[in-house]
């Protein structure tokens, strides 16, 4: 699908971002490049058929978040630290993958947890505050498409054994994702 197409698919054409909005969206463009190299990263396990098919339906998706994030947002307020965001979505993939499928599924569920939060905390915002009508329906649909991946993920993941292993690296992971956040609305 074409750059246009995907900016027409999401209503993205034509958004300016309130001022009060440009910290959250360099936030969302930063996490939407890591999300991306996440998928990037779990790609290099090319020998696990199931990493590889839930990476083929994720990564597109993510992809056109950052092509919609890309275009609403002003380039001179993208993040100065996308290496960075680049080279930790491609580890983060790339570990959690390498532990294999269940261990996948659990990163991206608790990755799309933290994201769903973002997202929402967005919508409200804008909701409450009855600003950028247009942007709000473009979050509304991306965190609508996090909460799907988190939900496959949920599901694939199967009952997991070690319960307190996988709550410390869910709160790692929300602790991480937060931490990029706070920096990447900064710079």
């Amino acid at each position: 699908m074409s750059k246009h197409n995907i900016i027409n698919k999401y209503n993205a054409a034509n958004i300016n971002v309130p001022e009060c909005m440009l910290n959250w969206m360099r936030s969302n463009h930063a996490g939407e490049t890591g999300a991306v190299w996440i998928y990037m990263g779990a790609k290099c396990i090319f020998w696990n058929k199931n990493i590889q098919y839930m990476t083929k339906q994720h990564y597109e998706t993510e992809k056109n978040h950052l092509i919609i994030m890309s275009h609403i947002l002003p380039k001179n307020y993208h993040s100065k630290l996308l290496i960075l965001w680049r080279i930790l979505g491609f580890g983060l993939g790339f570990f959690s993958a390498l532990l294999g499928y269940r261990f996948f599924c659990v990163t991206i569920q608790s990755v799309e947890t933290f994201v769903e939060e973002h997202y929402q905390e967005q919508i409200d915002f804008l909701y409450k505050n009855a600003i950028s009508f247009k942007l709000l329906r473009v979050l509304e649909k991306c965190c609508d498409e996090e909460v799907e991946h988190q939900i496959d993920a949920k599901l694939h993941k199967g009952n997991v054994k070690n319960y307190s292993f996988v709550r410390f690296w869910s709160n790692l992971i929300g602790s991480g994702s937060s931490f990029a956040v706070n920096i990447s609305k900064q710079y």
